[in-house]
C-alpha cells in the first residue's frame, strides 16, 4: 500500500544530483521497489533510495523511525567496501539531506558523496590558558640551535 503521491518532482531533483556522482540508472517505480536509482562511480556503486519527509530539523533517530521501511530495504543489500546504501530525504521545500545507510545507523553525506564533520556537542569548552612569561614564570625551552 503506498502512502501519497510519486516523489516526482524529488527524482527529477535526485537525478540531477546523482548524475554529477557518475552515470545513473533508474529503476521503474512499482511496489517492493529497494532503491529508486543507482550511481556507478569509479570506486563504487550507490543504491539510491528518495524518501520524501515534512521536517526541516530531524535528527537521526527521528529519520530512523520515519523511514523504517525504506532502511530495512535497503539494509538488505550486501553492504561491503565498493557500496553504498543512500537515503536521500527529501524536504518539502525542495532541498535534500543525503544519508548513508550502515548496519548500525546513519551517517551524513553532503552533496557530492562525501562523509560531513560531525556537528559540535554543545558543552563547555575548555579555554586555552595564556602562556605566563615574565618574572617566576617558566619559559619554555629554547629551539635546537637558537640561542638566547
Amino acid at each position: 500500500m503506498t502512502r501519497g503521491r510519486k516523489p516526482l518532482m524529488a527524482l527529477r531533483e535526485a537525478v540531477l544530483i546523482a548524475k554529477k556522482r557518475g552515470e545513473t540508472r533508474q529503476f521503474m517505480h512499482e511496489p517492493g521497489i529497494i532503491c529508486n536509482f543507482v550511481i556507478y562511480c569509479i570506486c563504487f556503486v550507490a543504491h539510491v533510495r528518495i524518501k520524501r519527509v515534512t521536517r526541516v530539523h530531524c535528527s537521526h533517530a527521528w529519520i530512523e523511525r520515519e523511514a523504517a521501511d525504506a532502511l530495512a530495504t535497503l539494509r538488505a543489500i550486501a553492504s561491503g567496501p565498493g557500496i553504498s546504501r543512500e537515503l536521500w530525504v527529501f524536504l518539502l521545500r525542495g532541498s535534500f539531506r543525503f544519508f548513508r545507510v550502515t548496519d548500525t545507523g546513519l551517517i551524513e553525506l553532503s552533496r557530492d558523496g562525501s562523509v560531513m564533520p560531525e556537528p559540535e556537542k554543545p558543552g563547555p569548552k575548555a579555554r586555552a590558558q595564556p602562556a605566563m612569561v615574565g618574572r617566576g614564570a617558566i619559559s619554555p625551552d629554547p629551539l635546537p640551535g637558537s640561542e638566547r
